[in-house]
């Protein structure tokens, strides 16, 4: 077997003793919180390191920022290993990277943690692009149709395209680029089947002089201001010949991702995998069978995670420190342990697992091979790999894609190493392409980087869309059009008794875009009496208060869709209405309120108060201008309670709470 093969090798043989001794662990600092809502607080915690010296600095960032400032928000003393936030408020989120310094450990360990005190529930994801090879819409067509039903009732607008696998990826990438500029909001694409494999670069990530050329470039599909060429590079070195790139063959030039990747890609292709006995429409339905099941929270599954690591600290490169520093956020530090992979998968259950070992196409040593994966279950979700070749991964029989061909799949399965990859951000909601895609376009936001950093080749095989935490859905939704006045919506609650209420949403088609027409009801029935009358297709969402190692978020399960052709009574003929800012004052208040909405334009609102219930109340059509406008509202009526006032159109829904003394 092939092992893996280092640049650096010189630097090993003169590493020291103490060098020696070091483990992929010791570059991880590995990051858990605990909250608290009065006052609040986030405190994080983490592991001892190796050294008693060892300082760290603690960095601080909204999620949404793309990096870290330059000046610490603290500097922790040696030997502690806790540090409590107070500047942060309730129904928020705060991402921390903690470094570690007074050690000669290079580079320096780090840890990073997304840390949530009630983190706001994720309602829509954007657009998704399904291309489906069209060798499965017929074998496979009830399986896809419940795995469009399950991405659209987590957020997603599915845009479906049936392709021909035969059909080159200029022609795969002209219908993407059609879609992200003709449909708005779109995020991701999702590829299910064998349809065409870009290959692009002169790269060798694995440190293979006999394997540098083009590998395959999923990342191709996900940019949109990026330039291909195939015009410079000639490089027909590599021992095999999808490798090789020539000017003109169709493969591209470029080795690193020369514009930031604009759209999530994933793929869950069985092509070229003989030594599995199921044919590829077998293994298709079976692995979208394990992810409707999951997604609908009824996977015996058990939230832990395993390492088997067989490089160790490789001068710093620490491949598996992938899994000790990502794991502690999303399962807890001591949920995370070292296992061997392939036996320990076979009989027992993990959400997450990493392996890492010298490889072949077909194996990583000291963690298996893909015959292994034949003969054994996967009995894991999320499976991380690495070592030489099998990152390559348009390959028979390839290493890579088994753990999505076993019987028992993964859902699952990356090469991270070369580079790293972050998934913390998972553990307050995020789906696996905010991962991919983030790693994908790493810069040195998150490090260390590793060698290979924006290259061509980083990959994710399996359904983007996964999430870490799900929850058990509603059922019999009906949607009953009251004449001329709305439509009452009604369900059964679901099965899980920490759900604390429901979302309800509404779109104009069955695969369109569903905006939350509500608050959190907290009871099974809703009635809606505004929108522009006709057919209405109605989602309703259960919700809960998720607590994971990183904090606690508003999860939202699957939802539910029924329709009903509804006339409203207080009609909205214009859906120009986009309101930035509305503000609600004396709050609490004893009899008057008063509402200053801002409006980017002119056009018609609707105004009502929600209880606790879920009930609305005080109804009322207002005219909005450009600008600011103000209105009041008697409210002496109400009962002494929490309220939610309101303002929304199709285009959407704002809101703000308020207390009636």
């Amino acid at each position: 077997m092939k092992r893996f093969y280092f640049s650096f090798l010189i630097a090993l043989i003169g590493s020291s003793i103490a060098a020696e001794a070091q483990q992929s662990k010791d570059y991880a600092i590995q990051i858990t919180a605990i909250t608290q809502t009065t006052p609040p607080s986030i405190t994080l915690k983490w592991r001892k390191v190796f050294s008693d010296s060892a300082r760290f600095t603690v960095y601080k960032k909204k999620k949404s920022d793309t990096y870290f400032p330059s000046t610490p928000l603290a500097s922790i003393s040696a030997g502690d290993t806790t540090f409590t936030d107070n500047a942060v408020i309730v129904d928020s989120m705060y991402e921390y990277q903690i470094k570690t310094t007074g050690v000669s450990y290079s580079p320096p360990p780090t840890g990073y943690i997304l840390a949530g005190i009630k983190a706001p529930a994720i309602h829509n994801r954007g657009g998704i692009i399904l291309l489906v090879d069209n060798t499965f819409s017929t074998s496979c067509a009830a399986e896809i149709a419940t795995y469009m039903q399950d991405l659209r009732g987590d957020g997603w607008q599915v845009i479906r395209h049936d392709m021909s696998r035969s059909l080159p990826d200029t022609v795969v990438k002209q219908t993407i680029n059609a879609d992200y500029f003709g449909i708005p909001n779109v995020k991701a694409v999702m590829i299910l089947g064998h349809l065409a494999v870009p290959y692009s670069g002169q790269i060798a990530p694995d440190g293979h002089t006999d394997h540098r050329g083009a590998w395959p470039c999923d990342a191709y599909y996900g940019t949109i201001n990026t330039i291909w060429t195939d015009s410079i590079i000639v490089d027909t070195s590599a021992a095999y010949a999808l490798n090789h790139n020539r000017k003109f063959d169709g493969k591209w030039d470029q080795t690193i991702i020369g514009s930031l990747m604009k759209l999530q890609v994933g793929r869950v292709d069985f092509f070229n995998m003989p030594a599995f006995s199921a044919t590829e429409d077998q293994m298709m339905r079976n692995y979208l069978r394990k992810a409707h099941i999951y997604k609908m929270d009824s996977l015996n599954m058990t939230k832990r995670a395993l390492i088997n690591d067989n490089f160790g600290a490789m001068a710093g490169e620490a491949f598996a420190a992938n899994g000790w520093r990502n794991f502690s956020p999303l399962v807890g530090t001591d949920s995370v342990s070292a296992k061997p992979f392939i036996s320990t998968l076979a009989t027992s259950s993990y959400q997450w697992a990493y392996g890492c070992g010298g490889g072949s196409f077909t194996s990583a040593s000291g963690v298996g091979t893909t015959a292994d994966f034949v003969a054994n279950p996967v009995n894991g979700i999320f499976t991380i790999m690495f070592g030489s070749y099998f990152g390559d991964w348009n390959t028979q029989n390839n290493f890579l894609r088994a753990p999505l061909c076993a019987d028992t799949p993964s859902l699952m399965s990356c090469w991270a190493g070369r580079p790293n990859w972050f998934f913390h951000h998972m553990a307050l909601g995020e789906h696996l392409g905010y991962s991919s895609i983030l790693s994908q376009n790493n810069d040195a936001a998150y490090t260390p980087t590793n060698f290979g950093a924006r290259w061509v080749h980083v990959a994710l095989m399996g359904d983007l869309s996964l999430r870490t935490d799900y929850v058990k859905k509603a059922s019999n939704l009906n949607v009953t059009a009251v004449d001329s006045n709305g439509a009452n919506v009604t369900w059964t609650a679901s099965p899980d008794a920490s759900v604390i209420g429901y979302y309800v949403y509404r779109a104009d088609s069955v695969w369109g875009h569903y905006s939350r027409i509500s608050q959190m009801v907290t009871g099974t029935s809703f009635m809606d009496t505004v929108g522009v009358s006709g057919e209405k297709y109605y989602m309703v969402r259960p919700v809960k208060l998720q607590s994971t190692p990183s904090g606690a978020y508003y999860n939202l399960g699957v939802g539910i869709v029924d329709s009903a052709i509804v006339n409203y009574p207080a009609s909205i003929q214009s859906i120009s209405l986009l309101v930035s800012e509305l503000t609600i004052y004396p709050n609490p208040t004893t009899d008057r309120l008063t509402i200053d909405v801002e409006s980017f334009t002119s056009g018609v609102g609707y105004m009502y108060i929600v209880n606790s219930a879920g009930q609305q109340m005080y109804p009322v059509s207002k005219e909005l201008n450009k600008g600011v406008n103000k209105f009041q509202l008697d409210v002496s009526s109400l009962p002494a309670g929490s309220y939610t006032i309101c303002v929304r159109n199709e285009a959407g829904i704002a809101f703000k709470k308020f207390v009636k003394l």
